[in-house]
């Protein structure tokens, strides 16, 4: 839990919800979840390895992995066999599910050629009636290309954004989404793009427009090998998604980093391990940008096989071991995911709205300067606060603000301390006399209410990692 909530009038309340609101003023939320899932599926996908999978806090089954030989049995794709065989066991564990299009892999499959999809690949292949309720999303394309940086390639934009695939798409699951996860601010220009802007705006015209309900998603990995602190372009990266969310009215995506290590031979990509408080880091960040949607790279460990047969490995661990059993990110991320389901119906009750930074009276990581500072070196500052005022920490930190007409204001409080560091924060509201206070390690749904001294301050530590979202009390 962070170490402590403390109101500089010593006054703490615990909240009890009842219909409409409980007796600390705290309202009745409707009841809300977080979809979560795990980026490379696991092998095992009977109804034991998918319990497994469950039990670490996913709700829903991502049917992306490669790395199996190529046959019906052993691909995610419309129309093959493992697929069929995942959704029946979803259904048997409680498990969501997200498709797998994978237009890719079928040609190299040994049964199918290459006209299997046809112009209208989900019409013809419409074979899923029984577990349209639990199909949340198809994934279509993971880091498009408009070409590559030898300027040849697919154009994926042109080919996913095919009228005629999306028509097809949205008449067969008009309730899903229609999923194009997009590549990190750092390697735009190998997707063929002079910058983000315009990528973004051929992505939002191309693969947002379209939907009624659009998704919008990236995957930033900041615990690379060699490195020794966060990648402080995750949070650049992170505002654009949250605006394109924003502009359509509705809640972005991420995918964070879970893997480890590297291959047996050669760079070791990421960090050699991840703890508890990384991972919680890298959560927080997702939820202080809007995100109702997580997914982690990767659940399973990649593989490839030699000539001789023998797997190759591309990550010493992720979520799970290379024997697939789970590594101490699982446990790590089975206690994160209890911990912000919790308050799962209260985040998601506001809609993002704004982010800024705030460098820290003691110590700055220079890492939040794009959150800080405007083009023309000003302070950004929240504008037209209902009842924020102001914060300083001892540390770095950012800060977000939430919205609702029926509820009014929320904002959330992060810790970007370099690693290690506690960050003690002084907030300072108007128009209330109390908050309510949600969040942090170990937390359990119920919030603290913090009576706030006749400055309207109050205070709280937050260790490395550790973010809580305050709410008013009017």
């Amino acid at each position: 839990m962070f170490k402590r909530i403390l109101a500089l009038s010593l006054v703490f309340v615990m909240a009890f919800g009842v219909a409409g609101c409980g007796k600390s003023g705290v309202p009745k939320y409707a009841d809300k979840q977080f979809e979560i899932s795990g980026f490379w599926a696991p092998y095992d996908i009977s109804e034991k390895g998918l319990q497994q999978y469950k039990d670490a806090g996913f709700t829903t089954l991502a049917m992306i992995n490669h790395s199996l030989g190529a046959t019906s049995e052993e691909q995610f794709y419309f129309g093959s066999k493992r697929t069929m065989t995942a959704l029946e066991n979803c259904k048997k564990v409680g498990l969501n599910a997200i498709l797998n299009y994978n237009d890719w892999m079928v040609p190299r499959c040994e049964e199918e050629g290459e006209d299997f999809y046809g112009a209208t690949p989900f019409s013809k292949h419409d074979i899923y009636g029984d577990y349209k309720d639990i199909i949340t999303g198809i994934h279509i394309c993971d880091e498009p290309y408009l070409k590559r940086a030898d300027g040849t390639g697919t154009n994926h934009f042109e080919l996913y954004g095919n009228k005629t695939l999306i028509e097809d798409f949205k008449k067969v699951y008009p309730n899903a989404k229609f999923i194009v996860n997009l590549i990190p601010i750092t390697a735009v220009a190998t997707r063929g793009f002079d910058s983000y802007d315009e990528m973004m705006e051929l992505y939002e015209k191309t693969f947002m427009e379209p939907f009624e309900k659009p998704f919008v998603s990236v995957d930033v990995y900041p615990f690379h090998n060699g490195s020794t602190t966060d990648d402080g372009t995750l949070l650049d990266n992170y505002r654009y998604i949250a605006n394109s969310a924003k502009k359509y009215g509705v809640k972005p995506g991420y995918i964070l980093q879970s893997s480890v290590g590297g291959a047996d031979e050669g760079h070791k990509e990421f960090e050699p391990e991840l703890s508890e408080s990384d991972l919680r880091w890298e959560v927080y960040n997702a939820l202080a940008f809007g995100a109702d949607t997580l997914q982690y790279y990767c659940y399973s460990v990649p593989k490839s096989f030699d000539e001789e047969g023998n797997p190759v490995y591309m990550y010493d661990s992720c979520i799970l071991n290379r024997d697939d059993t789970p590594s101490p990110v699982y446990y790590s991320l089975q206690k994160i995911h209890k911990e912000i389901q919790s308050y799962a119906n209260v985040i998601l009750a506001y809609d993002w709205d704004t982010t800024i930074g705030v460098s820290g009276t003691e110590n700055q990581t220079f890492r939040i300067s794009a959150l800080e500072y405007d083009s023309n070196f000003e302070v950004i500052k929240f504008k037209d606060c209902k009842n924020f005022v102001d914060a300083k920490g001892t540390q770095d930190m950012i800060i977000s603000r939430f919205t609702d007409e029926k509820y009014g204001e929320a904002y959330m409080f992060l810790n970007w301390a370099d690693r290690e560091d506690s960050n003690t924060v002084t907030a300072q509201f108007n128009k209330c006399k109390k908050v309510a206070v949600y969040g942090g390690a170990g937390f359990d749904g119920t919030p603290k209410i913090v009576e706030l001294d006749k400055d309207g301050k109050c205070a709280f530590d937050l260790a490395y990692g550790e973010g809580v979202f305050v709410t008013p009390i009017k």
